[in-house]
């Protein structure tokens, strides 16, 4: 997930999901803060845990949250 989400991958379908940094950059709030707010179980969009530290977040449900998508 390096490259931007926002943007279709080479084979031309969008991907699955956001990171954490895409999802807060999406949102309009720091990545520290939406970081915050998973961690206290009270962010806008329920993350996808990974690892300890890594989390992602639904590419649908961020869009809808985010007025992209109906």
């Amino acid at each position: 997930m390096g490259e931007s989400a926002a943007s279709p991958d080479a084979r031309g379908s969008a991907p699955l999901f956001y990171s954490e940094e895409e999802t807060a950059k999406l949102l309009g709030i720091h990545r520290t803060t939406l970081r915050t707010l998973a961690l206290d179980g009270r962010a806008p969009v329920e993350p996808i845990r990974l690892t300890q530290h890594k989390r992602v977040y639904r590419r649908v449900d961020v869009e809808r949250l985010a007025g992209l998508r109906q």
